[in-house]
């Protein structure tokens, strides 16, 4: 993993779900809300940690650094950083692939 950046520069959310000043200060990448409320509850996983984002169209797979995860009506939503593109995903679980904590 010696090049991929330090997962100390990924500020995550942990334990609890996204708010808004999470999501400006680049610590969450989605809120889950149905009409207005918030939904949810937060995975209890190591954050931040290395991933791979999948493209299923193409089979593509790029590094990013996922810092939230919560889960709602039996989906699992993770956010993160794609490390190349430089911008933010949002995904559900099967959309990427942990390589390391």
């Amino acid at each position: 993993m010696n090049d991929w950046p330090p997962l100390s520069d990924f500020p995550a959310t942990i334990g609890r779900l996204a708010t808004a000043e999470d999501t400006r200060a680049n610590r969450a990448s989605f809120l889950l809300e149905v009409n207005g409320e918030r939904i949810g509850s937060p995975i209890e996983m190591p954050l931040p940690c290395y991933a791979r984002f999948i493209d299923h169209e193409s089979g593509d797979r790029q590094r990013c650094v996922l810092f939230q995860a919560e889960e709602a009506d039996g989906k699992r939503y993770f956010g993160g950083w794609l490390l190349e593109e430089k911008r933010q995903i949002v995904g559900l679980d099967t959309d990427f692939e942990i390589v390391a904590k």
